[in-house]
Formats: C-alpha cells, sequence, structure tokens
C-alpha cells in the first residue's frame, strides 16, 4: 500500500477487497486461533473506531501503529494494545527526535 497512496494525488486508491466482516471480527479470529503479534495499522483518515474495537476484541494479542504520539499511545495501551508501534513521531529527518521518544515514554 504505502506509496501506492501517494504515487498520483489526483487518484485515491484502488480497493481489491472489501470485507463485510469489522475488525473486531477479524480479531476475535486472531484470538481463536492463537495468532499473537499481528499489527492492527491505521493508515489515513477515519479508521480509529475500527482499530480500537480490534484492540478490545483481543486484548493484548495485537499491536497498533499509524498515527502513534505522546498524546495518545496509552488510550491504544488502555484499549487493550500489546504493543505501540511508533515511527513518523519520533523520527525526524532521518534521526531519532530525543525530545518526542522521552515525551512517549514518559506518557506511558
Amino acid at each position: 500500500v504505502g506509496s501506492s497512496l501517494r504515487d498520483d494525488p489526483d487518484q485515491g486508491p484502488v480497493t481489491n477487497f472489501e470485507s463485510e466482516l469489522g475488525a473486531a471480527d477479524y480479531a476475535a479470529r486472531y484470538q481463536e486461533d492463537g495468532l499473537t503479534g499481528g499489527h492492527v495499522v491505521m493508515l489515513g483518515p477515519g479508521n480509529e473506531e475500527a482499530a480500537l474495537a480490534a484492540l478490545r476484541a483481543y486484548p493484548g494479542g495485537l499491536q497498533v501503529g499509524g498515527g502513534i504520539t505522546d498524546e495518545n499511545a496509552m488510550k491504544y495501551l488502555e484499549s487493550g494494545a500489546s504493543h505501540v508501534v511508533v515511527t513518523s513521531f519520533v523520527f525526524r529527518d532521518g534521526k531519532v527526535d530525543m525530545d518526542r521518544l522521552n515525551a512517549l515514554l514518559a506518557a506511558v
């Protein structure tokens, strides 16, 4: 997906498949199957509630990433995430922003 969301700013992503099941349904299936360490990725706006539903459906079994900051990381952990995956908030210009990293550590 990654760059395909930005290659042509006038054309949005192409949907290849849509499920009638929600994120929480898949999270429950992952829990039934004993899958741990799955990663919920929030790409773009409008998917936070689905991510939170998945985390609540399988507490401690899924990681979450995408837009994680010092201001919202704890919300995802309290909602059931085993880990928060943080990239763009902490990495700036190819380097670790220690002030942001320390703010995140203090928040969680």
